[in-house]
């Protein structure tokens, strides 16, 4: 299958994982602005050209997967045309920039009828997957508090390399970093439907120093988020920071018979699963992973790993509905 990777930046890991999958071979590489990186993911891919005609490389005759990992703003005409060639669609999270548009995008894959995804790598990790297993089956009895936290350093310091994670609607721990973990809730627990409840964010700076001089922050550092399950007892809070002195995913899950703690570094993939009921206690402790969604393309899929452009959807309307609850908390 022949792969064509829109994007330079966020496309540095799917160009690891693409080489990792056996069957899939890279044949093209588009960029923008950043040539010489479009130039440094394709060396290791001799069968890649570089292009800065993005369309151009969708629309060649022997593509037969998009791959788009491009800022927000940038996806919607590339997986609109990809998703008409019928081609199947890799997409970056969050899925668009604004609702409208990913509502869009999600109802052409599904009149397409098109295998199209959205990329949540924390579905395939192996340790997160068992994690999920012993929920699902009900080791910690019924979930009735969840909570979640993810530590990312991208942004400790006042500079940023990348002005467009400065945007609303693009960037920011809220539309960035969160809809993980919303995805994480919906996935892990077996419950799609969350109220939010409450939500804050916090921005640390109004300018950062970025490549090209001072860019404008208009979006959050820190964002903290409390949901509930839709007709259930179940609460959820769930905290993501882009300032933190080192990465971490920290997920503890309560239930009826006892608790669940699951604590990996996404660096590496590696984790310590730690369950604890009255009758026992087990630890487990997973090795690296590198959470690569294409070894899985073409398996059978019945613990639903691959998410859709439904679940992203899903993710950015929950990330949405919280900014806009903050924002009144912000302006009151």
């Amino acid at each position: 299958m022949n792969v064509a990777l829109i994007g330079t930046r966020r496309a540095a890991a799917h160009a690891r994982w693409l080489a990792a999958a056996p069957g899939l071979t890279l044949v093209g590489v588009a960029y923008d602005t950043d040539e010489q990186a479009a130039v440094r993911l394709a060396s290791g891919h001799p069968a890649a050209e570089v292009t800065a005609d993005a369309l151009s490389l969708v629309k060649r005759e022997d593509v037969d997967m998009v791959v788009v990992a491009t800022p927000p703003r940038a996806h919607e005409e590339i997986v609109a045309l990809a998703l008409h060639r019928d081609l199947r669609v890799v997409c970056e999270t969050p899925l668009a920039a604004d609702r409208t548009t990913a509502l869009r995008l999600s109802e052409l894959a599904e009149l397409r009828g098109a295998r199209a995804y959205a990329s949540f790598p924390w579905r395939h990790n192996e340790a997160l997957c068992e994690a999920r297993s012993w929920i699902l089956r009900a080791d910690v009895g019924e979930i009735l508090a969840v909570d979640m936290t993810l530590h990312d350093d991208s942004h400790l310091g006042p500079g940023t390399r990348w002005s467009w994670r400065q945007r609303l609607g693009e960037g920011g721990a809220l539309m960035e970093l969160a809809p993980h973990l919303f995805d994480l809730l919906r996935w892990m627990t077996g419950v799609s439907a969350w109220d939010v409840s409450s939500a804050w964010t916090h921005r640390l700076s109004d300018m950062r120093h970025g490549p090209h001089g001072r860019s404008v922050v208009e979006v959050d550092d820190m964002a903290q988020v409390e949901l509930t399950a839709f007709g259930q007892v179940t609460r959820a809070r769930v905290m993501a920071s882009r300032v933190c002195p080192e990465r971490s995913l920290q997920l503890v899950f309560t239930g009826g018979k006892g608790i669940l703690r699951v604590t990996a570094d996404p660096t590496d993939g590696s984790a310590t699963l730690t369950l604890k009921t009255g009758s026992r206690s087990v630890q487990r402790l997973a090795a690296p992973d590198r959470m690569n969604p294409y070894t899985r393309l073409d398996d059978d899929d019945p613990s639903h790993t691959r998410a859709t452009f439904d679940d992203g959807l899903l993710a950015l309307r929950t990330a949405h509905a919280a900014l806009a609850l903050a924002t009144l908390q912000n302006e009151a």
